[in-house]
């Protein structure tokens, strides 16, 4: 009976310090990549935003705005390392029910690293653009260090750095800020009277950008839970700036907050306990057992030759 029970002990040992790495390096692995048919939608609002009204030739002030985004993942096209997404951006004065502008995007990106892949004919507003640096996302398993964000605006990759963690509704998070400062992104032309210029006629401005992005991270599945954007935009004209275009905070609002956080909180669980918690269990029961059956081994054996 006593070697019975050893051997079952040693077997089921043996099976647990099996389990143990092909849970944290197999089946959490698997799990740990962006879904090929993911979908979202998030809204950015801000208060007392001020812009120029292209329709109207007039600048808009005290306005209250929200920025709709789709994200929706082209199945087709991805495969089994890289996930395609096309973005939509549609800009809106709520209180005015007047559209600001609207942006789209195409990328592909790595399902674990969320790095951009130059494929799958990436652009910008339909305009063929290579992306580099985060895209989209961060990492599964994001880390405490500056990263590579590339900005959509300004199609260029800039750092963002880790600015700490902090808790946001409950949940950790690391803050990350990017900082890109006045960027020629276009040019614009501009009534001179508009821009307070003697004369008549148009003149041809430089479009400025910069934004004080934030990102607030769950680091487990690198999705983010919040988003800030302090940006500006104007039109300049020999370095001077002579009216602006946009300018004001857009933020996640609450019920996008509570979305993101949904959305994380399977990973956010599952991750950890395959990566980290039942393996540990898996492989101090193993041992445990292995012992245990070693030991009633042993004993089995010295106890038969005392019998004879």
């Amino acid at each position: 009976m006593r070697r019975t029970v050893a051997v079952v002990c040693i077997a089921l040992g043996v099976f647990s310090l099996v389990l143990a790495p092909l849970l944290r390096f197999w089946m959490a692995s698997a799990l740990m990549k962006t879904p090929m048919d993911y979908y979202n939608e998030t809204v950015n609002r801000g208060e007392d935003v001020t812009y120029f009204s292209a329709e109207e030739l007039e600048s808009v002030e005290g306005a209250t705005v929200e920025a709709y985004t789709t994200l929706r993942a082209d199945v087709a096209a991805s495969d089994e390392d890289t996930v395609v997404w096309d973005q939509f951006t549609w800009v809106e004065d709520v209180e005015r029910d007047f559209a600001i502008q609207s942006t789209t995007r195409r990328a592909g990106h790595d399902r674990v690293s969320g790095e951009a892949v130059d494929c799958c004919d990436a652009s910008v507003n339909d305009e063929s653009v290579t992306q580099t640096g985060q895209v989209f996302k961060f990492p599964f398993s994001t880390e405490q260090r500056d990263y590579e964000f590339f900005d959509t605006t300004a199609q260029e990759t800039f750092p963002i750095a880790f600015q700490g963690v902090e808790d946001v509704n409950g949940v950790e998070t690391y803050r990350f800020e990017q900082v890109v400062e006045l960027t020629k992104v276009g040019e614009r032309t501009l009534p001179r009277s508009l821009l307070d210029m003697d004369g008549e006629g148009d003149v041809t401005t430089d479009e400025m950008y910069s934004v004080t992005r934030t990102y607030w991270i769950e680091p487990t599945t690198g999705s983010p839970i919040n988003l800030r954007e302090d940006q500006h935009r104007g039109a300049f004209v020999d370095g001077e700036e002579r009216l602006v275009l946009f300018d004001g905070v857009l933020q996640f609002d609450d019920e996008t907050v509570e979305g993101q956080i949904s959305d994380a909180e399977q990973g956010m669980t599952t991750l950890p306990l395959l990566r980290t918690t039942l393996p540990a269990v898996l492989v101090v029961a193993g041992v445990l057992l292995v012992v245990v059956g070693g030991v009633l081994a042993v004993t089995g054996r010295s106890s038969a030759r005392e019998r004879h």
